[in-house]
């Protein structure tokens, strides 16, 4: 990897062949901020790193998400404010014509070798440091410096490249994109040219971390295609779905416990048409604010929580289902977003198989079928709304 400081941006992108094996991501700096940029099918990505600490998210048309504050990197001056990890795979498409996109603008192409994945993480270092100031020493294996440079509050913003093998945990995530949950993208027909890539952002003690994901031919259906699933209307099956009452704590910068969220108990009959989406009313959401826990005025961003409860059909359950749960406090509004999780359940992959499916099946369950907002208030600290879930009984693609 090639050290490139004391520039106002960089673009990059992990290759494969001397070509971009995913979408280019530009990072630059204005004034005292850092903002991340990948255009991709459908829209962008945008990550924008404040001076105030904050980290905000938008994705296409999406709204403002916060991301997780920085945070302190092992017992060092550094700051962490997210990781780009580019997980790569056999059989994955690349970008068409990524590289001639750029007309005259740089970029730099890190090449990934088979078996390992490009770790790029953006830092913050402590004010008045030089340049050259070591990078952390929590970064196993070391490090090289892509791009850095001073912002105009005299911190350093640095890009650490580091190349890892892939581990079972990564590759986990691309099984679980790839063959469990099969995103795909629907087009007029398919072409050599399209790409479609996921980019799957979660929370760990390290802080926020996106997966940029390359998808292969799997991942595009054409309209023809749909157009024949279509032509005759599919069977009905009864499944039985079932989840228990659950609940997470959500809590202040100073750990005090500001709220709860909570999903109620579910138990019934539902009744799937082969090929359809259905949306399944789940019960409500609710939550309830501790206002005495809470000073009014005061503002801050929680730190992302993860919902972890345990959704089954027919006794069949998934292996990890959980829900991220971002919020902040505006100083009287507690304002709250539960993202959706999807998965598929296959009788290939369960122990006790699900009687009514069959091997060439699967259901695919979202939980819950868009992204939740709710807030409550100093005044009114309880609300709720509705909780759905969309399932599909389909033949595995």
């Amino acid at each position: 990897m090639k050290v490139l400081v004391e520039r106002r941006l960089i673009r990059f992108a992990p290759s494969r062949n001397g070509e971009p094996a995913s979408s280019i991501w530009k990072i630059w700096a204005e004034g005292s901020e850092v903002y991340a940029l990948s255009r991709m099918l459908g829209g962008t990505l945008k990550i924008s790193v404040h001076e105030s600490g904050q980290i905000h998210l938008r994705q296409a048309a999406k709204q403002k998400q916060d991301l997780a504050p920085l945070m302190p990197l092992g017992s060092g001056p550094w700051l962490c404010a997210f990781e780009l990890r580019f997980l790569l795979s056999n059989g994955a498409r690349t970008p068409f014509r990524e590289r001639e996109s750029l007309k005259n603008k740089i970029a730099q192409l890190i090449s990934v070798p088979d078996g390992y994945a490009l770790f790029a993480n953006l830092i913050i270092g402590p004010p008045g440091a030089t340049l050259d100031v070591p990078l952390p020493v929590e970064f196993s294996p070391p490090g090289e410096t892509l791009w850095r440079t001073r912002l105009r509050n005299g911190r350093i913003a640095a890009l650490v490249g580091r190349m890892l093998a892939l581990d079972e945990e990564n590759r986990g995530h691309i099984r679980y994109l790839r063959e469990d949950l099969k995103v795909t993208y629907n087009a007029a027909t398919k072409s050599e040219r399209q790409y479609v890539e996921v980019h799957k952002i979660h929370w760990s003690a390290g802080g926020n971390v996106v997966l940029i994901v390359p998808l292969g031919d799997e991942a595009i259906r054409s309209e023809r295609e749909l157009a024949q699933s279509d032509i005759l209307p599919g069977p009905t099956r009864t499944f039985r779905y079932q989840n228990a009452r659950s609940t997470v704590e959500l809590t202040a910068p100073n750990q005090k416990n500001i709220a709860v969220i909570a999903i109620p108990e579910v138990d019934k009959q539902i009744e799937l048409r082969k090929g359809e989406s259905k949306a399944i009313e789940l019960g409500l959401l609710t939550m309830k604010v501790d206002r005495h826990n809470l000073i009014p005025g005061g503002k801050f961003t929680v730190s992302p929580k993860t919902f972890s409860y345990n959704p089954n059909i027919d006794g069949a359950s998934f292996p990890r289902w959980q829900n991220e749960i971002h919020a902040r406090f505006d100083g009287y509004r507690l304002i709250t977003a539960v993202s959706q999780t999807s998965g598929a359940l296959q009788n290939k992959n369960l122990a006790t198989p699900i009687d009514q499916l069959g091997d060439g099946e699967e259901i695919l369950v979202v939980i819950p079928s868009g992204t939740i907002k709710v807030s409550a208030t100093l005044d009114v600290p309880s609300t709720s709304t509705e909780f759905l879930g969309r399932f599909t009984w389909r033949d595995r693609r």
